[in-house]
């Protein structure tokens, strides 16, 4: 259960998203093979080279982590495609880090037109646990490929770091409660589909400052790690950017807390931002 629950202590914003016992729902259905200059272009107002968002996450009472999302400055090219890299990592901290250390490091190279991933690197280590993997996404022909063998995959599948992105992109200018927003999702040679519901508008403090956010609350599993189904929330800016700027869930062994301290270089300007 350690390996599960501090992957998602660290990067609680995506906690979900971390582990593969949170998703309960299959993948879409398969559906057919597409050529390079036939994947379909994702609008992306959201995001651009640059960018770097900071998170402090808390367990409880206890600072638990920090972690940090980072576009590099420049694209790379990935199948003759500009592409942006992207790098994740999370650390513990504090009396956390004393009783259970956590290194984790994900990198995306994620298509600038599709913002779908090509490749995915992971280097996890928590606590005696340690995992490593290297994904080569086949988008075009509908398959990934990592030390765990083949799998097929759908259309825009994504992994782990990409689909917090992929998410930013969608538009949720006429958005009604209740809505959802399905995103495929690969992790550890599984598929699995996302549920994102949307739940309405709140105002948000934090360190980097009070923002007017939309409220989401992906579908979880109840009775594994989550309390219910919904005992996670996320809040994004409502704004072009919609930046990931807290998350909170109460867990079967108490509560976790993620909230953005600092950013740099966004896209956008943050007509969200109150003060």
């Amino acid at each position: 259960m350690k390996k599960k629950l501090f992957p998602s202590l660290v990067f609680a914003f995506a906690a979900v998203l971390f582990s593969a016992n949170a998703i309960e729902q299959p993948a879409l259905p398969k559906e057919k093979k597409v050529k390079i200059n036939e994947i379909k272009k994702v609008k992306n107002t959201a995001f651009t080279y640059g960018e770097k968002l900071e998170y402090r996450v808390h367990y409880g009472p206890l600072t638990g982590g920090n972690a940090s999302f980072e576009i590099d400055p420049n694209s790379v090219d990935v199948n003759g495609r500009k592409s942006y890299h992207i790098k994740v990592s999370g650390k513990s901290a504090g009396m956390v880090d004393v009783m259970f250390k956590v290194r984790d490091e994900f990198e995306s190279y994620v298509d600038e037109e599709a913002i779908i991933p090509w490749k995915c690197i992971k280097r996890v280590k928590e606590g005696g646990y340690k995992d490593s993997d290297f994904i080569m996404f086949d988008q075009v022909n509908g398959f990934a490929t990592s030390r765990r063998g083949k799998v097929d995959i759908e259309q825009q599948t994504q992994d782990v770091v990409s689909a917090i992105y992929f998410a930013r992109t969608t538009d949720m200018t006429n958005a009604k409660v209740g809505d959802i927003f399905p995103v495929n999702f690969y992790i550890d040679a599984e598929n699995y589909l996302l549920r994102f519901k949307y739940v309405g508008k709140e105002v948000v403090k934090t360190d980097a400052g009070t923002f007017n956010t939309l409220v989401i609350k992906p579908q979880l599993i109840k009775g594994r790690v989550f309390k219910d189904d919904e005992a996670l929330t996320l809040w994004v800016t409502d704004d072009d950017n919609k930046l990931p700027i807290m998350v909170e869930s109460d867990i079967f062994v108490g509560s976790i807390k993620a909230e953005l301290i600092k950013y740099d270089k966004v896209k956008n300007p943050l007509t969200s931002k109150i003060k």
